[in-house]
C-alpha cells in the first residue's frame, strides 16, 4: 500500500508547480470484489480529485483510425494518466484524449494552463499490422525540466506529472493490446486477444476480456472478470492484491503473484487445476472440491488440470463463482478509503501483553507489508514485521524486529518518557481522527521503555529528537522547526518486549479511550471516517556487531510508509500534503487502517475448516521434560485449530530457542465412515481433510434441508507428532544478580526478561552480552558481566568497574596531592584491595562531573591552574586508568602592540609597547612602551610593574615611571579619530603637553567588572610646541599652534570606583590602566565611574585644588530593537584649574553640533539623550555578528568658571546651557571572541541657538560609539 501523501516542495518550486494538480493513485490493499455482470471499475484518483477540486478542463481531442489490417494496438503513456480500452461494434478505432489540471487563484495563470492543455495532442501511426499511439506535449519536449512560466511558450518546461489525462480507446473486440502508463489506472473491457498491460503506480481492471494475459503492476491491484484461452498467463503486482473471477471452465496455466497483498480467485465449480500455494502468512482457503497430491505437492482442484502457481503475502482464496445467471450484488461506493485502507481485524480474546507473539491470537492479526527504506526504493537488510488487531478496549500492535547474525540492539534507556530514540527503537504514529491535525507518537525500545506524546503541529526535524550520534553531524542553530508536541500526555499503554537471538519483539496495547475522540467505535454503524485511522510505523535500527574486533555501531532506518526524506531519515514527522480523499490535509506520511469485525463462519473469507487436536506427542527431547514443552506450546490437546495455525506452532517452537530443529507430522485419527467421500478423506492428509470438510460444510449450507437430510459432519480429529533436536540448554530454578550497585536486581531481571525455567545457553549468553552492552552504553566503560550455573542457580556476576589509577600529565607546579584532592575520585588498588573508603563505581557522567568540579576548585584556589586540556579513561595491563591532561598558566605570557600616531606636535610617531605577565612569585605583570616623534625628535617612554594577590577578589599593587604626551582634556577622542583628523584633514582639535614622573597604585577588584583604585601621582608638566604643518589634504595650510600650559610639579592622591553591568561590554587600555568603554551592541545595563582627586595641599607641588567627577550611563530597551539611552557626567573643582586641566564642551564626544572644545571652564555638567534602533544578524558560516543602527539624539551641557554662580537662578542656568540635536547611523562587526566591535558611524548635528538652521549642519565621522 502506498502513502496517500507527497512531500511538500520548497516555496520556489511551489510557485510554479501549484498550477498543476498532484497526481497520486490510491491503491487497493485487498482484492477488490468487482464481480458479476454490469460491474464497473473502481473510481480512479482523477475521479476523486475531480469531485474535490475545481479543475481546468482542456478541449478533448478525438481522432478515428481505420481498423482494416490492424491487429495490435500499442500505447505508452509516460505522462501520468488513465487508459480505458472498450470493445465496440464497427470497423473504426476511435481515440479520445481528455485533459484537466487544478485551477489556481491567478486568472492569468489559469489562461496559460488552459492554452497548454489545449495544445496537448496525440498521433497514431500504423506500422505493418500495429497501430502505435503517442501523446505529444506542446513544444514536443516531454522530458523538459520545470521552470518559471512567464508566457505560454514556457509552459512546456513545466513538470507534467501533475496533469490529469484520460485516454479512451474504442475498438472492435478482436485485437491484441499492449498498454503502459507510468502513473495511472488501466481498464480493458470485452477485448478478445492477447492483453499486455503494465503500470508503475496504479490499478488494472479487466472486464469480460478473453485471451492470454501478461499483466505487471509495481504498486497497485489487479481485478476483474476474465476468460482464458490456451497459452501461458502471468499476472503480478509487487505491492497490492489480485482478485479475479474466471467466467467459464476453460482452463489455462496461470502464474499469479501478489506481494504485500492477497489473492482471491472465483472459479466455476467444475473448474480443474493443479495449484501450488505459497502464502507467507500460511493462510489458504479452498472452497472447491480438492485433494492433496503427496508426490507433486500440488492441491488438485476437481481432479486436477493446468498448473496454477499462486504466491502472496497474505491470504490465498479459491472460491466458487456465483451460480450461472446470478448477478453479483453491487453497492454504491461510499467509502473514500476503500481502495487504500489496510484491514485490521477484531479479536474476541485479548492477548497477554508479555512481548511474546507466538499466541494463536496474533495469527489472525493483519500483517503489514514489508518495510522500505526512507525513500521507498528498496527493502532494509534487517526486516521488520508488524501485526495489528483490535478489540472493544484496545488497539494492539505487535512487532518482530529481526537482526543480522551477531548483532546486538543498542539499549540504554529504561525510564518512561526518557529519550528512547537514542536506542534501537520502534516509532509508531497514530491519527485516530484525520479531520484534525492532532496525532500521537510512541517510541519503544527492546527493554519495554517507551516515550509517548501528543503532537499538535507537525514540522521539520527537531534537533532535540535526533539520535545522539546524529546530533554531532547537525548544526543546531540552523534547524528551525514548527514542530510542537505535548510530552506530558500519558497514553496509559501497556508495553512488553522480548529479546531473542535473531530478533526482538514487542507487544503494545493502546487504550482506545486515550486515542479516540469518542469512547466507542463501531465499524458497522460509525461514519466511514471515524472507523479508520491514519497510521505509520518506523524502525530505527541501532546495533553493534559482537564479533567485530573494533566496536562499531550501525544504523538503518525503515518505514511501513516511506517519508521520501534521505536528508533526515530518522525524522517521521515531516509534513506532507495529502491528495485524494484527504486532499487538503497537512501531516506526516501515514497509511490508512480500516477496523473490520471478524467475519462469521458463513462468510467465504473467514470460514476456515477446523480440526480437533486429540493428542500431542513430542519426541527427541532428552533434557527438557515433555510436560515443560507442552506447557509452552500455544496449542494444547482438545484445542480446535485451523490449518494455518500448524505453521504458526512450528514457528513458535523454533523461535523459543530450545531446539536446533523442529519437525511436525500430523495423523488423522480414524473414525467410522458412512459415505464414500469419508473413505477417501480418511486416507488423505489433514490438509485434504480440511479442504474436503470445507466443501461438505458449504454444500450443507447451500442445499435445501428437504432435498438433503444428511447430518452435519463432525470436526475431524488429528494427532500432532513433534520431533525435536535440542539445543544446549540449562535449567535455572533461581536467577541471581550479584555485584550490581547502580541498578537494582529486580529491574535488571525485568529489563532483560530473566525468568526461571529451562533456558537455551545461546539465550543466556545473549542476555549476558546485552547486560554488558547496556552498562557500556550507560557510560560504565569498565563494566564486565559473567554468568555461571551451579546447582540449578543461574547467577549473573556484574563488576560495574572502578578505577585503579589516576594519572596526571602537564602539571609541574601543581602537586599531585592537590589535583587528587580537587578531583575527589576514589580508586581501587590493582590487586583488588580497596582504599579506606569504598571506591567509586566509575561511569562517564561521574567522571565528567568530577572533572568539572576539579576545574572549578583549581580555578578558584590555584593561581597556576589554567584548564583541563583533555581527559580519558583506558585499560592498561589489567588496570583501569584515568588520564587527565592539565594545562598550567605559563611562567611568562608576553603581549605586544604597535604605536602609530600623527599630530602637529610630534608629526609621525612610531613605537611599540608590550606586557610580560609572569608567575615567578604569583601573578606579576611588567609593562612598557617607547615611541619617537620624527618631527619633534622627542622620545616618549613608559615602564612599570604590577603585582597581583588572590584569585577570587583580586588585589593589585603597582608602580610606573614615564615620559608621556597627554591631551588637555579628560574626555579623550579615539586615537583613530584624532590621528585620522590630523593626518588627512590637518585638523588641530586637541592641545598637548608633556608629563614626566612616576605613579603608584592599589587596585581592588571585587568582581571582573568593578574595581576600586587608590592612586598617588608625582609628575612634572611641561609645554610642547608645534613641529609640523603637514597633512594630506591641506598641505599648505598653517596649522594652529599648540596652546601653552601652566608649567609645574603636580602631586595628587585620587580614589576611583567604576562598575559595569551592561549586557555587552568593552574595555580600553590607557597608560596600562583598564577602563570600561562604549560598545555598539549594548542594549541594557549600567556603566558608571566616580572619582575624587586631591592635588597639592599636604602632598606638595605647584598646584592646589580638589577635583570631583562622575559619569553614569543607562541603557534601557523599549520594545524589540528600540532603545533609550542616557548619559549624565559632571566634573567639579573647588579652585581654579591649571590650563592643561581645564574642562571643555563641544565636539564629537560632548556636544555634537558645536565645534571641538569651543567652551571651557573649571566646572562642567553634561547630558546626552539618545533614541536608538539596532538590527543584528549572524551570516551563515561567519564567526561574527553584523549590525547597523539608526539614532536621533539631544546633547546639552554647560561649563563655568570657579568664581561663577551658575545656579543663582533658573533663568541664568538655562541661558548657560548649550544644546544640539542630530541624527546618526552606524555599521559594526562584532567578531566572536574577545575583540570589541569594529564600527563606523556617521552623525549629522546642529546646535540649538539663535542662528539655528539645517543648511550647514556639522558632519561627524567616528570610529567608535560616543557612550
Amino acid at each position: 500500500m502506498l502513502p496517500i501523501s507527497r512531500a511538500i516542495f520548497s516555496y520556489s518550486y511551489l510557485l510554479y508547480f501549484f498550477m498543476l494538480t498532484l497526481h497520486l493513485p490510491i491503491q487497493h490493499v485487498e482484492a477488490a470484489d468487482h464481480e458479476g455482470e454490469g460491474s464497473t471499475p473502481p473510481p480512479t484518483v482523477n475521479d476523486t480529485i475531480s469531485k474535490a477540486q475545481s479543475l481546468i478542463l482542456g478541449t478533448p481531442s478525438t481522432e478515428t483510425f481505420s481498423f482494416t489490417d490492424v491487429y495490435h494496438i500499442e500505447l505508452n503513456l509516460n505522462i501520468p494518466g488513465n487508459i480505458e480500452l472498450i470493445a465496440t461494434e464497427g470497423n473504426v478505432i476511435t481515440v479520445t484524449l481528455e485533459k484537466q489540471a487544478r485551477e489556481t487563484t491567478n486568472t492569468k495563470q489559469n489562461a496559460l494552463i488552459r492554452d497548454y492543455l489545449n495544445n496537448i495532442t496525440f498521433t497514431g501511426t500504423q506500422s505493418d499490422d500495429t497501430l502505435q499511439l503517442r501523446i505529444r506535449l506542446p513544444g514536443n519536449a516531454p522530458e523538459a525540466q520545470p521552470g518559471p512560466p512567464p508566457n505560454p511558450e514556457d509552459l512546456q518546461t513545466l513538470r507534467y506529472d501533475g496533469l490529469q489525462l484520460k485516454c479512451t480507446i474504442k475498438t472492435p473486440a478482436d485485437v491484441s493490446v499492449k498498454l503502459h502508463t507510468k502513473t495511472g489506472d488501466i481498464s480493458v473491457q470485452r477485448i478478445r486477444g492477447k492483453i499486455e498491460t503494465s503500470t508503475e503506480n496504479g490499478n488494472v481492471h479487466l472486464n469480460e476480456t478473453s485471451g492470454n494475459y501478461n499483466i505487471r503492476v509495481t504498486k497497485g491491484n489487479i481485478d476483474g472478470q476474465i476468460l482464458l484461452t490456451q497459452g501461458q498467463n502471468k499476472l503480478e503486482t509487487q505491492n497490492g492484491s489480485i482478485g479475479l473471477v474466471v467466467l467459464d471452465p476453460v482452463a489455462a496455466p496461470m502464474d499469479i503473484t501478489a506481494q504485500g497483498g492477497s489473492i482471491r480467485l472465483r472459479l466455476p465449480e467444475n473448474y480443474g487445476a493443479d495449484v501450488e500455494f505459497e502464502s507467507q502468512k500460511q493462510q489458504i482457503v479452498v472452497n472447491l472440491p480438492a485433494q492433496f497430491d503427496e508426490e507433486t505437492g500440488f492441491t488438485l482442484i476437481n481432479d486436477g488440470g493446468p498448473l496454477f502457481r499462486l504466491k502472496a503475502t497474505d491470504t490465498i482464496s479459491l472460491l466458487p463463482s456465483s451460480p450461472s445467471g446470478e448477478k453479483a450484488p453491487t453497492e454504491p461506493e461510499t467509502n473514500p478509503f476503500a481502495d487504500a485502507a489496510q484491514p485490521v481485524p477484531q479479536i474476541v480474546k485479548a492477548p497477554v501483553i508479555d512481548g511474546n507473539l507466538s499466541e494463536i491470537g496474533w495469527q489472525t492479526a493483519a500483517l503489514l507489508s514489508p518495510f522500505q527504506n526512507p525513500d521507498g526504493t528498496d527493502v532494509p537488510s534487517n526486516p521488520t514485521e508488524t501485526f495489528l488487531m483490535w478489540d472493544a478496549e484496545n488497539f494492539y500492535v505487535g512487532v518482530k524486529a529481526y537482526l543480522s547474525d551477531s548483532f546486538l540492539p543498542y539499549v540504554s534507556q529504561t525510564q518512561h518518557d526518557s529519550p528512547i530514540w537514542e536506542d534501537e527503537c520502534i516509532e509508531i504514529l497514530i491519527d485516530p481522527d484525520p479531520k484534525t491535525a492532532i496525532y500521537y507518537h510512541f517510541v519503544i525500545n527492546p527493554m519495554s521503555a517507551y516515550f509517548d506524546q501528543r503532537v499538535n503541529t507537525p514540522g521539520e526535524p527537531s534537533f532535540q529528537f535526533a539520535p545522539r550520534d546524529v546530533q554531532t553531524t547537525l548544526n543546531r542553530r540552523t534547524m528551525q522547526t514548527a514542530f510542537k508536541a505535548d510530552s506530558t500526555w500519558n497514553s496509559e499503554a501497556k508495553v512488553a518486549s522480548q529479546i531473542n537471538t535473531t530478533f526482538w519483539s514487542l507487544e503494545v496495547a493502546l487504550p482506545r479511550k486515550m486515542l479516540e475522540p469518542s469512547p466507542e467505535m463501531d465499524s458497522q454503524s460509525a461514519p466511514v471516517i471515524e472507523s479508520r485511522w491514519l497510521f505509520n510505523v518506523h524502525r530505527k535500527l541501532y546495533s553493534s556487531n559482537m564479533k567485530s574486533l573494533i566496536p562499531a555501531k550501525s544504523r538503518e532506518y525503515s518505514y511501513w510508509q516511506s517519508t521520501y526524506d534521505n536528508e533526515f531519515p530518522w525524522w517521521p514527522h515531516s509534513p506532507h500534503e495529502y491528495v485524494g480523499a484527504l486532499s487538503g490535509r497537512y501531516g506526516p506520511a501515514m497509511g490508512v487502517l480500516e477496523f473490520v469485525t471478524t467475519p462469521s463462519a458463513s462468510e467465504d473469507f473467514a470460514s476456515e475448516t477446523k480440526v480437533r487436536v486429540a493428542t500431542i506427542e513430542i519426541k527427541g527431547n532428552t533434557k527438557i521434560p515433555t510436560e515443560a514443552i507442552q506447557q509452552s506450546l500455544p496449542i494444547q490437546p482438545e484445542d480446535i485449530i485451523t490449518s494455518p495455525q500448524l505453521s504458526w506452532l512450528i514457528t513458535a517452537l523454533r523461535e523459543q530457542g530450545w531446539f536446533q530443529d523442529v519437525r511436525l507430522e500430523t495423523k488423522q485419527i480414524e473414525e467410522a465412515v458412512s459415505d464414500p467421500q469419508s473413505a477417501v478423506r480418511k486416507n488423505s492428509d489433514p490438509q485434504s481433510a480440511i479442504r474436503s470438510q470445507k466443501e461438505d460444510v458449504d454444500s450443507s449450507e447451500t442445499s435445501s434441508p428437504i432435498a438433503d437430510n444428511r447430518q452435519p459432519i463432525a470436526i475431524p480429529s488429528i494427532s500432532l507428532h513433534i520431533r525435536v533436536t535440542e539445543a544446549p540448554v540449562l535449567f535455572a530454578q533461581e536467577i541471581k544478580i550479584g555485584g550490581n550497585r547502580s541498578f537494582p536486581s529486580r529491574f535488571i531481571k525485568e529489563w532483560f526478561q530473566l525468568e526461571s525455567g529451562y533456558l537455551a545457553v545461546a539465550a543466556v549468553r545473549l542476555k549476558q552480552q546485552l547486560i554488558s552492552d547496556f552498562y557500556s552504553n550507560r557510560g560504565y566503560e569498565f563494566a564486565t558481566v559473567a554468568y555461571q550455573s551451579v546447582n540449578d542457580v543461574l547467577e549473573f556476576s556484574i563488576d560495574e568497574g572502578t578505577l585503579h589509577e589516576i594519572r596526571f600529565t602537564g602539571n609541574s607546579r601543581i602537586s599531585r596531592a592537590e589535583l587528587l584532592s580537587a578531583l575527589d575520585l576514589k580508586t581501587q588498588d590493582s590487586d583488588g584491595e580497596r582504599d579506606s573508603q569504598a571506591s567509586d563505581i566509575y561511569h562517564h557522567s561521574l567522571g565528567q562531573s568530577k572533572i568539572n568540579s576539579m576545574r572549578k576548585k583549581l580555578s578558584e584556589n590555584n593561581e597556576h591552574f589554567k584548564s583541563v586540556r583533555d581527559w580519558r579513561v583506558q585499560r592498561e595491563g589489567g588496570k583501569n586508568v584515568m588520564i587527565v591532561d592539565i594545562e598550567e598558566q605559563p611562567f611568562a605570557r608576553p603581549g605586544g602592540f604597535p604605536i602609530l600616531q600623527f599630530n602637529r606636535v610630534h608629526g609621525l610617531m612610531l613605537g611599540a609597547g608590550g606586557t610580560l605577565s609572569t608567575r615567578l612569585t604569583g601573578t606579576e605583570q611588567v609593562f612598557g612602551s617607547i615611541s619617537y616623534g620624527f618631527s619633534s625628535e622627542i622620545w616618549n617612554y613608559h615602564g612599570g610593574i604590577e603585582k597581583g594577590f588572590f584569585k577570587r577578589q583580586r588585589l593589585k599593587f603597582g608602580g610606573s615611571f614615564y615620559k608621556l604626551t597627554d591631551v588637555s582634556s579628560n574626555l579623550y577622542l579615539h586615537h583613530g579619530d584624532a590621528t585620522l583628523s590630523a593626518t588627512y584633514y590637518g585638523s588641530a582639535l586637541q592641545d598637548y603637553y608633556q608629563r614626566r614622573g612616576s605613579q603608584g597604585w592599589i587596585t581592588y577588584a571585587p568582581s571582573e567588572w568593578s574595581y576600586l583604585r587608590l592612586e598617588f601621582t608625582g609628575e612634572r608638566h611641561d609645554n610642547l610646541s608645534k613641529s609640523t604643518d603637514w597633512s594630506y589634504l591641506n598641505r599648505n595650510l598653517i596649522k594652529r599652534g599648540n596652546s601653552r600650559i601652566n608649567r609645574g610639579q603636580l602631586r595628587s592622591l585620587s580614589l576611583v570606583y567604576a562598575f559595569d553591568t551592561r549586557d555587552h561590554r568593552s574595555t580600553t587600555t590607557r597608560h596600562f590602566h583598564t577602563l570600561f568603554s562604549a560598545n555598539e551592541r549594548t542594549r541594557r545595563g549600567w556603566r558608571g565611574q566616580f572619582a575624587v582627586e586631591m592635588v597639592g595641599q599636604g602632598f606638595g607641588g605647584d598646584y592646589d585644588f580638589n577635583f570631583y567627577r562622575f559619569e553614569l550611563a543607562r541603557y534601557t530597551p523599549l520594545s524589540g530593537s528600540h532603545q533609550l539611552n542616557i548619559r549624565v557626567a559632571g566634573d567639579f573643582s573647588d579652585a581654579p584649574l591649571p590650563r592643561q586641566r581645564l574642562l571643555h564642551l563641544g565636539g564629537g564626544n560632548t556636544l555634537r553640533g558645536h565645534n571641538f572644545n569651543v567652551f571651557a571652564g573649571d566646572n562642567r555638567l553634561l547630558l546626552n539623550l539618545e533614541y536608538r534602533l539596532i538590527k543584528e544578524t549572524t551570516p551563515s558560516g561567519q564567526d561574527a555578528v553584523l549590525g547597523w543602527t539608526l539614532s536621533c539624539f539631544l546633547d546639552t551641557g554647560s561649563v563655568w568658571w570657579h568664581d561663577d554662580a551658575p545656579f543663582s537662578d533658573f533663568e541664568n542656568f538655562t541661558t548657560r546651557l548649550k544644546t544640539s540635536i542630530g541624527v546618526g547611523c552606524s555599521v559594526f562587526v562584532d567578531p566572536f571572541g574577545n575583540p570589541s566591535p569594529w564600527s563606523l558611524a556617521l552623525e549629522v548635528a546642529e546646535p540649538l541657538n539663535a542662528s539655528f538652521s539645517l543648511r550647514n549642519p556639522l558632519i561627524i565621522l567616528r570610529l567608535d560609539r560616543m557612550f
